[in-house]
């Protein structure tokens, strides 16, 4: 008899923890801002799915809005997009710090004084961050994602290396 009540106890517990972790998995959107290191901003947007409070997988698209000006030309992101597959760690119900990596596809502009020129790169990224919930629903999160890159230049000027990204996004959750 005790071997059953311990059976049904576990049982109970477990479907609990289960449903309790299903609330924290789904869709999730993120709308923000990102600041790449030589000062040009981007939009940047991300779909993810959440299969446990632990993982999800994520895809990021970014797209420049201020270009930082060195010599009279203008330097910034055109374009990103990236794949992340992200760890969470939940500190509280409402705090969590993440790492995640992945590889994107970036391409980089430079305009001005006869010059006009694009480059695409590709490569590993990786980085982590944390995220706030308001509610079950609403929160931020702040990150920084750094793109590396390699063989990469324009007219003989290597851009190869790694670049950082910095963001803070508004997360909705589904």
């Amino acid at each position: 008899m005790k071997f059953l009540k311990l059976v049904l106890t576990a049982t109970a517990i477990t479907g609990f923890a289960a449903s309790a972790q299903a609330q924290d998995t789904g869709v999730y959107v993120n709308l923000g801002a990102e600041a790449v290191e030589f000062d040009s901003y981007n939009i940047t947007g991300r779909l993810g799915y959440q299969f446990t409070e632990n993982l999800s997988v994520e895809g990021q698209g970014s797209f420049g809005v201020a270009d930082d000006e060195v010599l009279g030309v203008d330097i910034g992101v055109d374009n990103s997009f990236a794949a992340f597959a992200r760890g969470s760690v939940p500190l509280s119900e409402q705090f969590s710090l993440f790492a995640r990596g992945g590889y994107h596809f970036t391409q980089f502009g430079a305009e001005g004084q006869g010059f006009d020129e694009s480059l695409d790169v590709d490569g590993f990224a990786f980085g982590g961050g944390a995220e706030f919930m308001f509610d079950g629903m609403n929160g931020l999160r702040a990150d920084v994602t750094f793109f590396d890159s390699s063989d990469d230049s324009i007219n003989g000027v290597d851009f190869s290396g790694t670049s950082e990204t910095y963001s803070i996004a508004y997360v909705r959750k589904f």
